[in-house]
């Protein structure tokens, strides 16, 4: 099994308040919603987006607007089933580059592969990987965990649905009837009017399963695909890869998210001072103080949210107990830990770990 999902040009490891989703996604979206009569401005300004970034096709959205725009669009138009809508409005450009140089592959291997290492132009809020499985293929869409357990499940659903009806619709539209699916693995339940999904997908999906899989059988993803053009594919992969060195680049240069990427590894010797903060980012304590202000953040609220961002993962590992999660938390005492937990989440780590 080979699996094939690293980025060419690395990302980091983002906290989930600082994750993004393209411009032209979220503009798919609100055709959709237009297309029932429903005011889509109006809600995007109602969950705080700015609509001036729908006028640049590069720009990108947070994804926490985003699913909280997926989430009143689908109360709005009463369509629990929006993300097949969705869908109609997705086409190569939503890709970026990206989609040209899907389309000029040499075949749906070829294609998953390049789709899979250039997602996070998309949205780095989760993950897309493909792998080989002895004569077969599997597309997996993961979803960040700790963004899907503050997200609504029908935002989650909707985001997922657009992008496997997407993918479908294009291998369909290459292939025609030669396209068939060996499996639809999706995590959500079987929907209401599951009839009306099915025959839109063209497949009975295996619902609530371990994960969101597309099955294709080998002879499918070799078949040569009629628009493959090597050279077309190489430079649109090209000016896919320097979008993504461009992101990675932008956010590196983003204060708060090396600060928390800096906590990760800092918090075990204990809570860090700002001014050794301040230090290890080459610029004085007064310096990083204005440079968050800027971000309309401040010290303590990225250290808190670093902590419990953290906790959220390691209490998702059986291996760590609470006492080591307190002591990687940089916690001087378990009480600490727990009331701090407490105040983000009503809870306390064991209670929220059950």
């Amino acid at each position: 099994m080979s699996k094939l999902s690293t980025p060419s040009t690395p990302l980091p490891d983002l906290p989930v308040n600082h994750a993004t989703s393209l411009a032209s996604w979220v503009m798919a979206v609100k055709r959709a919603v237009e297309g029932k009569g429903v005011d889509a401005e109006s809600i995007m300004r109602e969950v705080g987006m700015d609509l001036a970034l729908l006028k640049d096709p590069l720009a990108r959205f947070p994804v926490r607007q985003t699913m909280a725009f997926w989430q009143r669009a689908i109360e709005a138009t009463g369509d629990p089933l929006l993300g097949l809508e969705v869908a109609r409005h997705i086409n190569p450009l939503t890709f970026h580059a990206l989609g040209y140089a899907g389309l000029a592959s040499r075949d749906l291997a070829d294609m998953f592969t390049r789709l899979a290492r250039y997602f996070r132009i998309v949205s780095d809020a989760g993950e897309l990987s493909f792998e080989r499985v002895g004569r077969a293929g599997v597309l997996r869409m993961n979803g960040d965990a700790r963004l899907l357990a503050e997200a609504d499940a029908s935002a989650a659903w909707g985001a997922v649905d657009a992008f496997m009806k997407s993918i479908l619709k294009a291998c369909g539209a290459l292939y025609g009837d030669g396209f068939t699916v060996l499996e639809l693995r999706l995590q959500r339940p079987r929907p209401q009017d599951h009839e009306r999904y099915e025959r839109s997908l063209r497949v009975m999906p295996v619902y609530g399963s371990d994960d969101n899989a597309l099955w294709l059988d080998e002879a499918v993803l070799t078949r040569p695909l009629p628009l493959a053009n090597a050279e077309l594919a190489r430079v649109n992969e090209e000016a896919a890869s320097r979008y993504l060195s461009g992101l990675a680049q932008a956010q590196q240069d983003d204060v708060a998210v090396r600060l928390r990427q800096w906590f990760r590894e800092r918090l075990p010797q204990g809570e860090p001072r700002q001014e050794d903060a301040a230090r290890h980012l080459a610029m004085t304590a007064r310096s990083l103080q204005r440079r968050l202000a800027d971000q309309g953040t401040t010290y303590r609220e990225v250290l808190n949210g670093a902590r419990h961002a953290l906790a959220r993962d390691y209490l998702r590992e059986a291996r760590y107990s609470i006492s080591e999660i307190a002591y990687l938390l940089g916690f001087a005492e378990v009480s600490a830990f727990t009331r701090a937990f407490k105040r983000w989440t009503g809870q306390s780590p064991s209670g929220w770990r059950a």
